[in-house]
């Protein structure tokens, strides 16, 4: 052979051969591998829905793609569809058991689901595989200081309060204490305490299943998001399914008790399935609108509904408080109970007169409150109405009058006619008889509202001159808070009682504090904010209102000066934290004086400003 052939002939040879054809698996792999490149550059851009469209286009093509699964389980976990998550990410476990990257996905899942016991196991199978993952180790932290919230309801109050947990541990689990939904008589369902309890004891603990701000629009806005939460879990689905929509005591009979487990997510066995007999989006629209109007909560800043507090009926006198941090409800009791005993919480403010009170209500689907606050205000009730609808008359008829006369068309007189329509108003709840609740309020304010004019007016000139006009005169009122507890023991009402009627009537003691602090009477001051705060204690204890007139308290007595002033503000300060520790769970004991004056510090800032409370999310 030829030097020049043997050259020539492997090249040849080569050329000759015919292309090798691939076999199907390496075509659909190459295939797949594309579709999930063109998933992640959808997946970076953001846009998850899509992204998981492509990775299904691969699943479907080959079942054992474990990339493929795991990164579909991603696109569910930013869906928050964690039951989905959950599924891919088993499965991608069990497609590639080498690979641990399922097991993070897989954890995620189950934290999102409230499975928090599950997740700490999950997360400890992968440290041990890799034992430096970063964020393994920060979601196992986060995992299993949401499985001691979940269990035993314990929370750092403190740094959930004025923000010093980092942003990954702001979340709260869920928790259910000693309480359970229950038959509640003339009310339908309502909630009850399992064992005796004592103020301040934490009853539950809930995470919106829907959140808007409280503005124009929130009710269709919480529809749309207890519609979208209901499509993306089975768990949120039955639970929606389950609130309350009626508050008519009759109709509410009717409904079912719901088990305490649709609340205990932590204590899941993993049932991540539909109902069996799903309703038409149309029937589930109308029941979450239902839901919304019932059991919506309102707070400051924001409206949400909550599972297991939508539950908790509407008290006029309510013995449970609830705090809002961020967009987390926290229920606790605001005095002691005894087991069986009704948790009752307000709906509205309920510093008021029944007849107010009872408009308020109405609002909510309540046609007439039970409570009993409300009962022993509406004894007397008729000849209330009546005396104020006389009064109301002689007032029109005075004001008419008033803006006929001449002689007020100049400036600084009564143009408008109110203080002589006020002037009339009185003198005929002069003459009610008080021998019940209902006429002593009435004829309380109605002996009140012309001083209550003229003492807001002279007030904000006071202010306006800052100072130079003079403090109004509250003498009528202080007269007024005399006569009216008087009565309140000729009638024969108990502590209690007569504290309930007093919170009807609060504004006259507002106003006399008010007046004694722009007279510089701090001493005087003291009295009337002790008044204020023990009426609010008894009428609607633990309350936004009584602590911060609880820090107003605190800083009249640091105001007074002397020799007394330290041991004043110390009692003060001790009164204060006691219910303070009521409301957030913190701030009782000498070694939290810190968080106490941190907590006044907020109330007093909201009392002078009037605004919300400081921890609620927008």
């Amino acid at each position: 052979m030829a030097p020049e052939a043997v050259k020539k002939s492997p090249v040849g040879i080569v050329a000759d051969l015919p292309a090798q054809k691939k076999k199907p698996s390496e075509i659909r792999a190459e295939k797949n591998e594309a579709t999930r490149e063109e998933g992640n550059a959808l997946f970076k851009a953001g846009n998850v829905t899509a992204a998981a469209a492509k990775y299904t286009e691969c699943i479907d093509s080959d079942p054992q793609d474990a990339l493929s699964l795991a990164n579909r389980a991603e696109c569910y976990l930013r869906a928050r569809q964690f039951h989905l998550a959950l599924r891919d990410a088993d499965a991608a476990r069990a497609a590639d058991p080498a690979k641990p990257k399922a097991l993070y996905k897989r954890a995620m899942a189950l934290n999102g689901l409230g499975r928090y016991p599950e997740a700490v196991k999950t997360l400890k199978e992968l440290l041990a595989v890799e034992p430096e993952d970063a964020a393994a180790k920060n979601a196992l932290a986060e995992c299993e200081m949401l499985t001691q919230q979940a269990f035993l309801g314990d929370y750092n109050m403190p740094a959930l309060l004025f923000g010093r947990l980092a942003m990954s541990f702001r979340r709260c689990a869920d928790y259910v204490g000693p309480v359970a939904v229950a038959p509640i008589p003339e009310k339908g369902r309502g909630v009850v305490v399992t064992k005796d309890v004592k103020a301040g004891d934490l009853l539950c603990v809930s995470s919106p299943l829907a959140v808007a701000p409280l503005r124009a629009g929130a009710e269709m806005a919480l529809i749309q998001g207890l519609v979208a939460a209901a499509a993306r879990a089975p768990a949120d689905m039955k639970l929606i399914s389950c609130l309350p929509v009626e508050s008519d005591a009759a109709k509410a009979g009717e409904a079912p008790v719901p088990d305490l487990a649709l609340f205990r997510k932590h204590l899941s066995k993993g049932d991540e399935t539909f109902p069996d007999h799903m309703p038409s989006q149309e029937t589930f629209a109308r029941h979450c609108a239902a839901v919304v109007k019932t059991a919506a909560v309102r707070n400051a800043a924001s409206v949400g509904v909550y599972a297991f507090p939508s539950f908790v009926n509407h008290g006029c006198a309510p013995n449970a408080c609830k705090v809002v941090i961020g967009h987390t409800l926290f229920l606790r009791a605001a005095r002691d109970m005894q087991k069986g005993e009704e948790v009752v919480m307000k709906y509205f403010e309920v510093t008021s007169p029944e007849p107010e009170r009872a408009a308020l209500a109405k609002r909510f689907g309540i046609d007439a409150c039970a409570c009993q606050r409300c009962k022993l205000e509406r004894v007397g009730e008729a000849e209330a109405a009546a005396a104020s609808a006389e009064a109301a008359a002689a007032a029109k008829r005075a004001r008419e009058a008033a803006v006929a006369d001449p002689a007020n068309k100049k400036p600084g007189m009564d143009r408008d006619g109110e203080k002589a329509a006020s002037r009339a108003a009185a003198q005929v709840m002069e003459s009610l008889a008080v021998t019940s609740p209902a006429t002593l309020v009435a004829a309380m304010r109605g002996k009140a509202k012309a001083s209550h004019a003229e003492i807001t007016a002279a007030l904000a000139e006071w202010k306006r001159t800052k100072g130079k006009s003079g403090a109004p005169d509250p003498n009528v009122l202080v007269e007024l808070a005399t006569w009216f507890d008087a009565k309140a023991t000729q009638i024969g009402l108990d502590d209690t009682r007569a504290a309930w009627a007093r919170t009807s009537v609060l504004q006259v003691y507002a106003n006399i504090a008010h007046c004694l602090s722009a007279a510089g009477l701090l001493e005087a001051r003291g009295e009337v904010l002790t008044k204020l705060a023990a009426t609010l204690a008894a009428g609607d204890g633990a309350s936004f209102e009584h602590c911060k007139q609880l820090a107003v308290a605190v800083q009249n007595a640091r105001r007074l000066g002397g020799a007394e002033a330290a041991k004043r503000t110390a009692e003060a300060e001790k009164e204060a934290a006691s219910t303070l520790a009521v409301r957030y769970g913190c701030g009782a004991g000498e070694d939290e004086r810190e968080i106490t004056l941190e907590l006044l510090k907020h109330l007093e800032h909201a009392a002078m400003e009037s605004v919300g409370e400081f921890c609620e999310g927008a």
